[in-house]
């Protein structure tokens, strides 16, 4: 009888093994390659991660003086919600009440920093206010952008690579006409990081240059990332892992290729990465600089790689006590070089 037990339990359990492992290996690769409302869930998570109480009206409230709240209306029909930071140079000279100022003050000639963040959450998250308020401190304008889709910009059926790329590209023309030759440089976090360097690229093809590109913990491109993402580490090197879950992705038109889009860019990047970064791992940003080195060869790249022992991980490496002085170092050279 114990051993009849002990057959039935030992029966059930690989039942259970079994139909785990065909879910896993069959059942999901299959659904993810012709589901993109899965693949769009899984690569935007836009409603992840966001507070319960959000007040994009009122940027006070998260510690940031000096911080006018407004939209930017594309010509597609999209309303994006942005936040500008002024510098602390100019705390002093502003009147809260006229929002005017804010758009005066682009011209004034502090370098203005176009601020792209990453996959989930909004403009109001910890840590990007932790960075908004240091280059405040560093005299540096923010213009911190929510994409279609996040924060309170305009929700859209549809996330893709297009939309996001034609957000940055129409904030930082909106910059552009109002900055009068003041410099403006980006600063792209993970995905934002792929959204920019699109961006730019395709601004540059316009003839319309920014004065620099900062890529915080870059991918060199999705693929990649896709593939060296913790969860893929079990699925990766089977003979469909490329058709079932890399093709889609692509075939829908998410490629954010950051090595093709930045191999003929002309602006200078500088790369931010941390060695314990779990999410994207650094060797990414060796091979994305490795690349473009290739191609740029009178053209700055630079990579800046912080030791694990920092504990910086994906998200804090605005906490570096360096993190200034080598921005700053980036930038006066960036200012010292003449733009295209």
């Amino acid at each position: 009888m114990c051993n009849c037990n002990k057959r039935k339990a030992c029966t059930t359990a690989l039942g259970v093994i079994g139909v785990t492992l065909f879910v896993i290996f069959i059942v999901f690769p299959a659904v993810w390659r012709y589901s993109p409302s899965l693949q769009r869930s899984m690569l935007f998570l836009n409603r992840d991660f966001l507070s319960e109480v959000q007040n994009y009206s009122h940027p006070e409230v998260y510690g940031l003086n000096g911080t006018r709240n407004f939209y930017i209306h594309t010509n597609d029909n999209v309303t994006l919600g942005v936040w500008h930071v002024l510098p602390r140079n100019l705390l002093t000279n502003y009147t809260a009440e006229n929002e005017l100022n804010y758009e005066q003050f682009l011209s004034h000639g502090e370098p203005i920093i176009i601020y792209m963040h990453g996959n989930s959450d909004a403009r109001t998250n910890e840590q990007r206010v932790e960075l908004y308020r240091k280059l405040q401190d560093m005299d540096y304008h923010v213009i911190a952008l929510d994409y279609r889709g996040y924060g309170d910009s305009t929700d859209v059926d549809i996330i893709d690579e297009t939309g996001l790329v034609s957000d940055v590209m129409q904030t930082f023309k909106w910059v552009y006409e109002r900055a009068n030759g003041t410099p403006i440089f980006g600063w792209g976090h993970s995905l934002g990081t792929g959204i920019g360097a699109h961006a730019f690229s395709l601004l540059e093809k316009e003839n319309i240059y920014s004065n620099g590109l900062i890529l915080e913990a870059p991918f060199n491109k999705m693929s990649e990332a896709i593939r060296q993402y913790s969860t893929a580490k079990a699925f990766r090197n089977l003979p469909w892992f490329d058709f079932f879950i890399i093709d889609p992705v692509i075939e829908n038109g998410n490629i954010f290729d950051t090595e093709e889009n930045l191999k003929d860019a002309k602006m200078p990047v500088l790369i931010l990465h941390a060695q314990d970064d779990l999410i994207i791992p650094y060797h990414q940003s060796e091979k994305l600089c490795s690349y473009i080195t290739k191609f740029r060869k009178n053209t700055l790249t630079d990579i800046v790689l912080y030791p694990s022992e920092y504990g910086l991980g994906h998200q804090l490496i605005v906490r570096d006590k360096t993190i200034g002085n080598t921005i700053k170092k980036f930038i006066i050279y960036c200012l010292k070089t003449e733009s295209p």
